[in-house]
C-alpha cells in the first residue's frame, strides 16, 4: 500500500510557519536547559540538541501555556457561575504514526511545561496501557490488527480522560512493555490530580469508536490542545525499521523479550520481516485510521530524517 504525497499535503485548516519564523513566538526570557537534562530525560540515543530544544520546542510549550491561562481564565468564569471550585487538568493530545517519536517529544514537552508552569505535577501517558493484553487479542485473532482501532479498549481509555477532566484521584492507568510487547498483568500507573496531563498515542484523534455500541463520545472531545507530529512515510520507515533492529538487537541479552523469537534469523531476514510488517499492518494503519486526523490536530509538527523539526502548521479556524 502506498500512502500518496497529496495525503501529505495539509489542508486549509492550518498555516505553516518555518522554524526561522516559529522561534520568534518565543518570549525574551527563555528557561535554562543544559544537555545533561536533554540526555537524562531521552537517553544519550534520543537527545535532541539544546538549540532545537530552546528555538522550536520551547514556542510550543508557551503557546500552549498561552491557553492553559486562557482555559483557566474561563474555568474560573463557569465555577462563579456554578458557585463551584474545580480545578479542571489541562490535557494535551499528540498524535502521528508508530516510530514518529511521539513518547520522546512527550518527554521533551513534559520538562518544558514543568518549568513554565512551576508545577512538579506535569504528566506524561501513552495509550498503549489501553491496548488490549495479547492474550485476548490472539482469543479475537487480532494480533495481526494490534494498533488499529478495534484493539483498544477505547471506551476505558475515554473514562479514563473523563475521570481525570473531573478531577478524581488516584486514577489507575495500565502499564504496557515494549520489551514485552504487552501488558504488565497486574501493574497499574497512579495518577493523582496533574495540573497538565499529555497524553501520547497514534489513536488520540480517531473519532470513531471500533465497537459501535460504545458511547458516542471521543477522546478528542476531552483534548484542550493536540499536536500531529509528522514525516515523510519513506522516512517514518526507516525509523520503523531501525527501531525493530535495536528491539532485537537488546534481545539477544533477554530471552524475555517479545523480539527474542527474532535473534536466530540474520539482519538482512530482519529488515525484510520488519518492511514486511511495516507494509501490510502498520502503513494500512497509518493511511487508514491516523493519517486522516491529523488536520484535527491544533499544531502539525513535520520532521525531517534526523527528527530535526523542519516545518509547523498552527491550526487557524
Amino acid at each position: 500500500m502506498n500512502v500518496s504525497k497529496t495525503a501529505y499535503q495539509v489542508g486549509g485548516f492550518h498555516k505553516k510557519l518555518s522554524p526561522g519564523k516559529w522561534k520568534n513566538f518565543c518570549s525574551d526570557e527563555g528557561i535554562d536547559i543544559n544537555k545533561e537534562e536533554i540526555v537524562s530525560l531521552l537517553g544519550p540515543d534520543l537527545e535532541i540538541p539544546v538549540e532545537e530544544i530552546q528555538e522550536l520546542y520551547l514556542p510550543i510549550a508557551e503557546l500552549i501555556m498561552l491557553n492553559i491561562k486562557n482555559r483557566h481564565s474561563l474555568n474560573s468564569k463557569i465555577n462563579a457561575l456554578f458557585d463551584e471550585n474545580i480545578d479542571v487538568p489541562f490535557v494535551i493530545g499528540i498524535a502521528g504514526s508508530v516510530a514518529v517519536g511521539k513518547s520522546t517529544f512527550a518527554k521533551a514537552l513534559q520538562l518544558l511545561l514543568s518549568r513554565l508552569s512551576k508545577s512538579g505535577n506535569v504528566v506524561f501517558v501513552t495509550t498503549d496501557g489501553f491496548l488490549y493484553p495479547n492474550s485476548e487479542l490472539e482469543k479475537k485473532g487480532l494480533m495481526d490488527r494490534k494498533g488499529f482501532p478495534e484493539s483498544y479498549n477505547t471506551e476505558k481509555l475515554y473514562n479514563f480522560l473523563f475521570d481525570i477532566k473531573s478531577g478524581t484521584k488516584n486514577v489507575e492507568v495500565p502499564k504496557y512493555s515494549h520489551i514485552f510487547y504487552d501488558i504488565i498483568e497486574n501493574e497499574n500507573i497512579i495518577i493523582n490530580s496533574p495540573s497538565i496531563l499529555i497524553l501520547e498515542g497514534i489513536n488520540v484523534l480517531q473519532s470513531v469508536f471500533a465497537n459501535k455500541n460504545s458511547s458516542e463520545s471521543i477522546i478528542s472531545d476531552l483534548l484542550d490542545f493536540s499536536i500531529y507530529l509528522d514525516a515523510e512515510e519513506s522516512i517514518i520507515r526507516k525509523w520503523y525499521i531501525d527501531r525493530f533492529l535495536d528491539l532485537r538487537q537488546k534481545a539477544f541479552s533477554d530471552k524475555n523479550s517479545f523480539f527474542n523469537r527474532f535473534v536466530d534469523i540474520n539482519d538482512d531476514e530482519a529488515v525484510d520481516l520488519a518492511t514486511n510488517i511495516w507494509e501490510t499492518i502498520n502503513l494500512k494503519n497509518l493511511a487508514e485510521n491516523i493519517l486522516p486526523t491529523r488536520n484535527r490536530a491544533s499544531l502539525i509538527v513535520k520532521k525531517d530524517v534526523n527528527h530535526k523539526i523542519k516545518e509547523l502548521w498552527l491550526r487557524k479556524i
